[in-house]
């Protein structure tokens, strides 16, 4: 289908072809349902949570896997004082979760569960939806 489509496209145009699934809805939920619990437990506020979760956890993790961003972050970002960027993340909304693929957010909401529960805070921890459950089996 991706073919027959180009193949009807009027020349030039440019094409990016990314491996990897986004993240997923069922991903979005979780970290917004863990930055309210965090938020209630410790009082902070939540889009102060938010943005110091996607500066702890989720930049490490993109720059790692991403050198546009890596190069980017760490040319206007990384030179500023910690307060600034967390500033600069929350005021502003930077892109750093949405870039995220399937994997990546996994790893981000693993981390953020360990870190979080070593400092006794408590998270939903969602079923397992491919774990084995009589109930359910039984009900179909």
């Amino acid at each position: 289908m991706l073919k027959t489509f180009l193949d009807g496209r009027k020349l030039p145009f440019t094409v990016d072809i990314t491996e990897g699934l986004d993240r997923s809805a069922e991903q979005n939920r979780l970290a917004f349902k863990w930055y309210g619990e965090i938020s209630e437990q410790t009082g902070e506020d939540i889009e102060d949570v938010r943005a110091r979760c996607k500066l702890e956890i989720g930049v490490p993790i993109m720059r790692r896997d991403s050198e546009k961003f890596c190069g980017t972050y760490d040319r206007i970002v990384r030179p500023l004082p910690h307060a600034d960027k967390l500033d600069l993340i929350r005021d502003t909304e930077m892109p750093v979760t949405s870039l995220m693929k399937v994997k990546q957010m996994t790893e981000y909401l693993d981390l953020m569960f360990r870190r979080h529960s070593e400092f006794g805070i408590v998270l939903t921890i969602p079923p397992d939806r491919f774990a084995y459950d009589p109930d359910r089996r039984m009900a179909a």
